[in-house]
């Protein structure tokens, strides 16, 4: 069966968006005219380890189909297992880099079909209750995603396909709705579509909406047109402009869609609001055109802010574009009174105090309280391989008694940004990263660290790379002078901080207890910077709110305020984005005396004020600057 009925829909993303706020953004979403809402389910929001599952708080999706429902809106939902959408490694888990060098994702492959089988166990039997036909808001599913873009479109191509509908069919039963949605041009709808799945399309604003439309009739001569992703705005980059597309052209083209073949077809708009990339999960885009070693290609690196120029910006609030479109909506729907914007507040600097450096966490902290942090290898290992899926890990190892030097160090492979130090300081941080032509480093003493950041896994799925493209971390060897070194040791930092967009389950205990150790001095003198750690407290904190970096270099940004959250990842270095969300109730303390605490980890330079600053206003176009990266 096939809904018949034209939809209005738009894009939210439960995982992007606080639980607080769902009822706030479904309730614009409804407001504005529309009917439905679409999300994906991500394995690896769900999944973050093996055999341990997560279903709450910002991850929990029947109740953000519940509230749909409440409501008065269907439901798209989208489980993938790919995704895409500007996630690491576009939704599927990083620990299936670890031990399986075999992996083949999206193909018809024992090791990678085992893991997704056991994935769709556990998923897809709970949705049955939430599906249109049982009472639910479910109206269809969608199997995969842009399926059509991934090469080679042959047999093994197609047999996995055949399998993905299979499972679904299985667990969901013969009355759902199964869609796939794919560009719009022919050789990619023919190459994401099978037999039993509805072939939908997606594009953005301009061009013949008959000539788009008319790609998907070629897949399905009968049933209903469909725009399953109609593009509001553009993704971005760190050190790339922030990307816009005009409110007219999307209203105009909205309303072409909505008069095409007698007021019949369908559309979902992509993004309605796009939310926030939290802790690490934003993805990264590989660049084959820009190599810059023999294997790995350029990778660039998703915004924290997926504001997406969609009609709610990244905090919700409503945008000229949202009153464009309601306006259009409004002439084939019923529209209803907007909710207010949520108040957003400003405090001003915050003074933020030295903590340690990394130094200080390696050598003094993690052996004392967090001993299981370290790793010994006889060659330095990927971050997945030692239990660490995102974030950063600091390798050391000692060069041969035997060597000359200054030294000349070399790393393999890596993923994906380099900062190499020595214990005294006398030579400054050395910076790399495979977006660079690669020079090697030299070092002047034998103990060396190398810390290591990832900054995404790539979440586009048109190209087959090799399975250690995706991994993190050392994921070749190193040498010295072109000596092979051995016996390293890695400490794995970021599992002082949560990984995850959401602060439940975190180890408070081992967090306190290394962050009590007695303050120290920055140990470089100016102009040798060494990766820290800051904290610093403001109190009456109630409102939403956005956290400026300005000064400041690249790091990771984490609030304690009811819980700890952590913000994501901030490069004011290479913009456009210089201000993090701050949600309300995460950054807010009402349990803790209205006191909210930010601890900063920043890898490369500190103002010498050392403040953050609180604003009651985003800044996500600001300056860019593509050689930062």
């Amino acid at each position: 069966a096939v809904v018949s009925t034209q939809s209005t829909g738009g894009e939210m993303h439960y995982f992007r968006i606080p639980q607080h706020h769902w009822i706030d953004r479904l309730t614009k979403l409804r407001a504005a005219g529309f009917t439905t809402v679409q999300t994906y389910i991500p394995w690896n929001v769900h999944m973050p380890e093996e055999n341990t599952y997560h279903f709450s708080g910002i991850a929990d999706v029947y109740r953000y189909l519940e509230l749909s429902q409440r409501l008065g809106l269907t439901v798209i939902i989208r489980p993938g297992p790919f995704l895409a959408t500007e996630w690491d490694y576009g939704g599927f888990p990083a620990w299936l880099l670890r031990d399986r060098p075999t992996l083949d994702v999206r193909r018809n492959e024992t090791v990678f079909m085992t893991e997704v089988r056991k994935w769709y166990e556990k998923l897809l039997p709970t949705l049955v209750p939430y599906l249109y036909h049982n009472g639910g808001p479910v109206i269809a599913v969608q199997v995969e995603n842009e399926f059509g873009s991934n090469k080679p479109c042959d047999a093994a191509h197609y047999d996995y396909l055949h399998q993905l509908r299979d499972i679904y069919r299985h667990h969901l039963g013969p009355e759902v709705v199964l869609l796939t949605v794919d560009g719009d041009s022919h050789r990619l709808a023919k190459c994401g579509n099978i037999d039993g799945l509805y072939s939908t399309v997606n594009f953005g604003a301009g061009g013949n909406i008959k000539k788009k439309f008319r790609v998907q009739r070629q897949q399905e001569p009968r049933g209903p047109y469909a725009c399953s992703a109609f593009f509001s705005g553009w993704l971005d980059h760190w050190g790339h402009p922030f990307n816009k597309v005009s409110a007219d052209a999307v209203a105009s083209s909205l309303k072409d869609i909505l008069e095409f073949s007698n007021r019949s077809a369908s559309v979902s708009m992509y993004m309605f609001h796009g939310g926030t990339n939290f802790a690490y999960m934003q993805g990264g885009r590989g660049d084959w055109n820009n190599e810059t070693t023999s294997m790995y290609p350029r990778l660039w690196g998703k915004m924290t802010s997926y504001d997406y120029d969609a009609p709610l910006s990244e905090a919700g609030d409503t945008t000229p574009k949202y009153w464009k479109l309601r306006e259009v909506i409004s002439n084939y729907s019923d529209v209803y009174p907007v909710p207010k914007n949520t108040t957003k507040q400003e405090s001003g600097e915050v003074q933020m105090h030295l903590i340690y450096d990394i130094l200080t966490l390696i050598q003094q902290v993690i052996p004392l309280h967090a001993p299981e942090m370290r790793v010994s290898s006889r060659y330095p290992l990927p971050m997945e391989q030692m239990g660490q899926n995102h974030g950063i890990v600091v390798y050391s190892t000692k060069l041969p008694d035997s060597m000359a030097l200054p030294a000349q160090l070399d790393i393999q492979l890596y993923g994906d940004r380099v900062y190499v130090f020595t214990a005294t300081g006398d030579t400054p941080v050395q910076i790399s990263s495979r977006n660079r032509p690669y020079t090697g480093f030299t070092v002047d003493e034998r103990e060396v660290f190398i810390l290591v950041e990832d900054n995404g896994h790539s979440n586009t799925g048109h190209v087959r790379y090799s399975y250690q493209y995706y991994q993190k971390g050392i994921v070749g060897n190193v040498t010295a002078n072109g000596q092979v070194l051995e016996d390293w040791d890695a400490f794995l930092v970021s599992e002082l901080l949560p990984k995850q967009p959401y602060g439940e389950n975190f180890n408070f205990t081992r967090l306190w207890n290394m962050l009590s150790v007695s303050p120290t001095e920055n140990r470089y003198s100016a102009g040798k910077y060494i990766p820290s750690f800051y904290w610093g407290d403001v109190s009456g904190l109630e409102g939403d709110s956005f956290v400026e970096m300005i000064g400041w270099g690249k790091g990771i940004l984490t609030v304690l305020g009811n819980q700890f959250y952590n913000l994501g990842r901030y490069w004011p270095l290479a913009g456009p984005q210089h201000r993090l969300f701050c949600p309300s109730e995460w950054c807010s303390g009402p349990k803790r005396g209205l006191i909210t605490t930010f601890l900063v980890l920043e890898l490369e330079q500190a103002p010498s004020n050392l403040t953050i600053s609180v604003k009651d206003t985003p800044l996500v176009d600001g300056p860019y600057d593509e050689s930062q990266t």
